[in-house]
């Protein structure tokens, strides 16, 4: 069959500018030849919620919404205009690169690609599933939950003033973000920082725990971290076999190099650290 070049773009929500944080949502696809443009659109408000904890579902609900309609005008005109054969190639690359050009928006586009397809309704499903599903499986997705069950942890202890987000080394050298550090004045007393070793693969396991264990003896290395830190962690879901294995070798490295390691569910440990 004959093979179509495509473009497309991610759609990203940003509901805070000012940290960049973003999660993907969506995706849109152009085949300028045929005419074809379509869109999907994550419309599970929990799984932004999740991510961005603090945030009122209302604020991406209506921003999708809008968002949406928008994009369904666009496709109303583009289906219309190519069934009454006065769509051109010229027209629907310019209505495409407005719709994607860089804004200060919530809603904006990663960088416009191309791909070759010879179904681009198929393809639009498989980058949804790509960027868009995959993304709220993947490590980073995972901590943040992770990182919102450790903060209610020490917001139900009446903690969570002591404990903020900062990123700990020198800016100019080596440095690693923590989500919750004790300071005194300038000096870090405690940091936690959740980590996702739930992976059903045993090397990402041991890459993850020995990536922040590296982090971690580089900054004390540098003289640029004297605190204690604690890693409460999501176990592989298998009691036995090589996730296990893998996981209780990670374990006793980090333990090893005096690094505090707890079950994410254990919210006494996680307690018991934070208050001595």
């Amino acid at each position: 069959m004959k093979k179509f070049a495509c473009q497309y773009a991610v759609i990203r929500f940003l509901p805070y500018l000012e940290t960049g944080e973003f999660a993907n949502v969506g995706i849109v696809l152009l085949c300028p030849e045929t005419g074809y443009f379509d869109f999907r659109l994550l419309t599970r408000v929990r799984r932004i919620t999740a991510f961005f904890e603090e945030l009122n579902a209302n604020i991406y609900r209506d921003t999708q919404k809008n968002f949406q309609q928008e994009l369904k005008r666009i496709k109303q005109f583009i289906d219309t205009e190519n069934k009454q054969g006065k769509l051109t190639k010229d027209l629907v690359n310019h209505i495409f690169g407005e719709l994607t050009r860089a804004r200060e928006v919530m809603m904006r586009f990663d960088e416009v690609r191309t791909i070759l397809t010879d179904d681009p309704t198929q393809h639009l499903e498989e980058l949804f599933c790509y960027y868009v599903e995959r993304n709220f499986a993947n490590t980073v997705y995972q901590e943040r939950l992770l990182e919102n069950e450790v903060r209610n942890v020490l917001r139900a202890a009446d903690l969570i003033g002591q404990f903020k987000p900062q990123t700990l080394g020198d800016q100019n050298a080596y440095h690693a973000k923590f989500p919750f550090v004790y300071m005194e004045g300038d000096r870090a007393i405690k940091a936690i920082k959740p980590l996702n070793l739930a992976h059903d693969d045993p090397a990402q396991i041991f890459d993850h725990g020995w990536a922040w264990m590296g982090k971690i003896q580089q900054l004390r290395a540098m003289n640029l971290l004297q605190a204690d830190v604690l890693l409460p962690v999501k176990r592989p879901d298998m009691a036995t076999g090589p996730q296990a294995q893998m996981f209780t070798e990670v374990f006793e490295l980090l333990a090893k190099q005096n690094i505090q390691v707890v079950d994410a569910n254990d919210a006494n440990k996680i307690l018991e650290f934070a208050n001595h």
